[in-house]
């Protein structure tokens, strides 16, 4: 294979450029979906019914996005001169890469580690795909354009929420409670519900997102696209319209501004302060930072260590940290995750399965248990190991040392024009995204029941067509004034805002995810590496970087398209297929319990559990399913117990860190009156989750019945002891809210009382 390096950009086959077009709207169309449609991170539990088509959804997009690299990738590798830029991410890729096979092995649910993986790294094929097409200015602008645009979808979508739809579901649900709360499977009165009414009336404003933070961090990057845009008009010649596009796209800056103070994300705002001190220290003192840019990140990784060390020595002396109780519970969670990484510090616990260990670390006292730490490098340590760290952090910052030698006094270097087959290319981008969102998003979200004509309209109106008018708004504004068929040499300038603004939102949106999980939520995680994909184009547009040039020769060929095809195969009979039959059958099977139909939800469940041999959902809700009919028919029929039994003896099997598998069997074992194992099995879940009351107090009457009172005694004191605990953690988060809420339930606590003191009195 022949490889050389060509100074300036060479003309690519017509047949290359309009697939790469076709690929580039793909890619848009995709960050316009996931911003647009709510998309739970991957660790959502996918057993309950509001969450069953989640999989599916986003392992599509996530194939879509990867089929697409790969076809360029055959493509561009099976023509004459392979052309390939160097992105900086491919080592961090490779690194990351192993380090999930190696943790996905570790996994104790399989099936949501593969899953897992596949969605955190399509997007990063996708920016390496971007970065290869985003091969002129205009395109670079292009990309930046719609996610500044569909920042004015979230900003509607989030003013919407904020003067309507927030009141209407409080009203909704004042009405009638179990319309809300029994979708979710929440009974009323327990610790969940009060949770929820939180929540609900806290009328938090989150956009297309599932919290206000990961609408905080998608705002940020749709803000630094908008002020580049800004910038770059600014710094145009100065004509008669002037002023008017200037104003234009000053008004989509603080459009976007104005919802992301909605939102109310304190983490974005400082994100965004941090990133503004950087954009403005760049602007002013570019030519000082990048003359002493290693002292600068010597400085900084410093900096890190001491502040490291100076929160874990704050947290570890007054169990919590500095500022409310969002930082509070913040520690919680960063206190565990240490704790879990200090017993796996190799592989980490498996991709997406960090829900499953927290239970073994979370404090007695703590209110919630969660699925990820708040914090993305724990996240990504506890999750892939310290060489998937390494790998991720490569990823990201690798491109942005690249890019920090940048600054907007710097003169750009010349590149010839690329060929352009579309005659008005924004006009074609706004008109295909605009029809994908306006033909795909109503049969992909949630159904509404729409009891009447007016109700119709409402929805129709407020949740698919005004999302598209705002877009094509939007665009509109920010693209009437740029003509993205002007040549690069009459624009190539702009590179150098272009990149900056980049960095200056990646870095916001990190700044901002040290203390949360936005960044894995798809629709932020697949915007944020578009933005790292157009801050590595602008850099290479800019420097007018070499692009590599290889002469593959035919076996080379070959074997490259046959070890993508198997990849392609591979992907789909093991990450997608599974997955899409699985929840498929649960869907259905959800749907006849409804209806009382249970003979052929067990038939739909069983299908299940043999289409995806990995994951433990279909067993867990068919044993519970074989649990609940027992209870609650008139003739106890033993075999149901004993169907229950099996089911949750093979989910263990498939997931051994998940204490419900074990608490659930451990009851099918006292229906059957075999204590004994429903000894052993109730030792198991309280090693998975010893900080639960509810899991001691149910040991504690197993021992009882097998006669070992000191063993009860012990256990009904632990679960005295974590339900005190909760409480003072409870009046300590909510000193406002007179009624404590009770995790163990108060018939259970005043129990535990009466028997702690009858046994104390007999031993």
């Amino acid at each position: 294979m022949k490889k050389t390096l060509i100074n300036t950009d060479p003309q690519k086959s017509k047949s290359l450029v309009v697939l790469e077009h076709i690929l580039l709207f793909v890619c848009l169309s995709i960050v316009a979906l996931r911003t647009t449609i709510i998309e739970g991170p991957a660790m959502r539990a996918p057993s309950l019914p509001t969450n069953l088509t989640d999989p599916i959804y986003s392992l599509s997009l996530s194939a879509i996005l990867t089929l697409a690299f790969i076809i360029w990738l055959v493509w561009s590798f099976c023509s004459k001169t392979f052309l390939y830029r160097i992105t900086g991410i491919e080592i961090g890729l490779c690194i990351f890469g192993v380090a999930a096979v190696v943790s996905g092995l570790a996994a104790s649910d399989k099936r949501l580690a593969i899953t897992d993986i596949a969605m955190m790294l399509a997007p990063i094929f996708a920016a390496i795909l971007l970065i290869q097409t985003l091969d002129t200015p205009a395109k670079i602008r292009l990309a930046l354009t719609v996610i500044a645009a569909l920042g004015v979808v979230c900003a509607y979508q989030a003013a919407e929420q904020f003067f309507i739809s927030n009141q209407m579901t409080i009203e909704q649900y004042e009405q009638d409670p179990n319309v809300l709360l029994k979708p979710l499977g929440i009974e009323p009165g327990t610790f969940k519900h009060f949770l929820f009414e939180h929540r609900l009336y806290s009328r938090g404003i989150r956009g297309f997102f599932t919290t206000r933070n990961s609408a905080g961090s998608f705002l940020l990057m749709a803000f630094f696209a908008s002020l580049g845009l800004f910038i770059e008009q600014l710094r145009t010649q100065r004509t008669k319209s002037f002023i008017t596009h200037l104003l234009a796209r000053g008004l989509i800056a603080a459009i976007i501004i104005f919802a992301l103070a909605l939102t109310r994300s304190k983490g974005a705002f400082i994100g965004l302060l941090f990133a503004l001190v950087v954009f403005i220290a760049s602007i002013r003192y570019s030519n000082w930072l990048i003359a002493h840019k290693k002292l600068i990140l010597f400085t900084c990784l410093v900096v890190l260590i001491a502040a490291t060390y100076a929160i874990a020595s704050y947290g570890l002396k007054y169990n919590r940290l500095p500022g409310g109780n969002s930082m509070l519970v913040r520690w919680q969670y960063w206190r565990a995750a240490a704790q879990m990484y200090a017993d796996h510090p190799v592989r980490g616990v498996g991709p997406g399965n960090f829900a499953y260990y927290y239970t073994r670390y979370k404090p007695p006292s703590a209110l919630e248990s969660v699925a990820n730490p708040h914090n993305f490098p724990l996240s990504v340590l506890t999750q892939y190991g310290p060489i998937g760290l390494i790998g991720f952090m490569a990823m990201i910052f690798v491109p942005l040392w690249n890019a920090s030698s940048i600054s907007l006094s710097s003169p750009a270097k010349k590149s010839n024009q690329q060929r352009q087959l579309l005659k008005h290319p924004t006009v074609t981008f706004m008109l295909a995204i605009s029809a994908v969102l306006l033909l795909l998003r109503p049969p992909l979200m949630p159904k509404t029941p729409m009891e009447n004509i007016d109700l119709m309209i409402y929805i129709v109106v407020t949740q698919y067509v005004a999302p598209v008018a705002a877009f094509v708004i939007g665009f509109f504004l920010l693209t009437v004034p740029l003509d993205l068929t002007q040549t690069t040499k009459q624009k190539t300038h702009s590179t150098s805002t272009l990149t900056i603004v980049c960095c200056c939102a990646i870095v916001a949106v990190l700044i901002h995810n040290l203390i949360d999980f936005a960044i894995f939520e798809p629709g932020v995680y697949t915007a944020f590496f578009a933005i790292t994909a157009c801050l590595i184009a602008a850099h290479h547009q800019h420097n007018s970087i070499p692009t590599r040039a290889l002469t593959p020769s035919l076996p080379t060929k070959a074997i490259t398209v046959t070890a993508l095809s198997i990849f392609v195969i591979a992907y789909f009979y093991f990450a997608w297929w599974p997955v899409y039959k699985n929840t498929t059958n649960i869907k259905k099977a959800h749907h006849a319990i409804s209806h009382g139909q249970l003979e052929q939800a067990h038939g739909l469940l069983s299908i299940a559990v043999k289409e995806d041999s990995l994951s433990p959902a279909a067993l867990n809700l068919n044993g519970r399913v074989y649990l609940q009919q027992y209870i609650q028919t008139e003739r106890k029929q033993t075999a149901l117990l004993k169907k229950s039994e099996l089911c949750f003896l093979q989910a263990i099997e498939r997931n051994r860190a998940d204490f419900k598998n074990y608490e659930r069997l451990a009851t099918v074992y006292d229906l059957l009156s075999e204590h004994h194992k429903a000894y052993e099995v109730s030792l198991k879940a309280i090693k998975l989750y010893p900080g639960s009351g509810r899991l001691r107090f149910s040991f504690a009457q197993i021992a009882e019945k097998l006669g070992k009172a000191d063993i009860a005694l012990v256990q009904y004191r632990g679960a005295i002891r974590i339900e005190d605990s909760f409480r003072r953690h409870f009046q300590q988060m909510y000193p406002d809210k007179k009624e404590i809420v009770s995790r163990l339930g108060k018939d259970k606590y005043e129990f535990a009382l009466q028997r702690i003191e009858k046994l104390e009195s007999n031993l």
